[in-house]
Order: C-alpha cells, then sequence, then structure tokens
C-alpha cells in the first residue's frame, strides 16, 4: 500500500529503508538536507534511535534515522511529493 510505494520511490533516489517495510511503517537514513526541505515543507515524522541496525548498515554523520508512518488518510499524492521532497538535489 502506501508504506510500500514510499518505500519504494525513497529507493529509487539512493533512500534505501534500512529495514523491510511492515505493515505502515518506513525506517530511512535521511541526509540532513533532506530532512531540513521536508520538515520546512511541513512533513511530520519522528527521529528514531536504535542499536539493532542490520549488519551492512549504517548511518553517516550527515543523516538521520527517522521512521515514516503511513496512515488509511495517506493518499498517493502526499506519498509523491514527499519522495520528489526528499530526493531533490
Amino acid at each position: 500500500a502506501m508504506a510500500d510505494r514510499l518505500a519504494a520511490g525513497l529507493a529509487a533516489a539512493d533512500l534505501v529503508p534500512v529495514w523491510p517495510v511492515e505493515a505502515n511503517e518506513v525506517f530511512v537514513a535521511l541526509p540532513s538536507r533532506a530532512d531540513e526541505r521536508l520538515r520546512s515543507a511541513g512533513a511530520i515524522y519522528y527521529p528514531w534511535v536504535t542499536d539493532s541496525l542490520a549488519d551492512g548498515v549504517a548511518v553517516r554523520g550527515d543523516e538521520r534515522l527517522v521512521r515514516l508512518v503511513t496512515s488509511f488518510a495517506t493518499n498517493v499524492d502526499e506519498v509523491d511529493r514527499f519522495v520528489a521532497i526528499a530526493s531533490a538535489s
């Protein structure tokens, strides 16, 4: 559904989720510039702190691990806009 679309869009922009999508949550390491653009555009999501990243997955110093949550009210246009803003240069 929308979480899968969000994860696929982010992955296509080289922002690959750090865990497979389960239900309606996507966990991704956002570059700080993308995080700032998204928040300036009004996106609401939360930082995620964990010690359980998979082998080979690292969050670099300029990235922020975040949790993105979709709901029954999340629509295609919102997901596509989020991906476009996140992936802008």
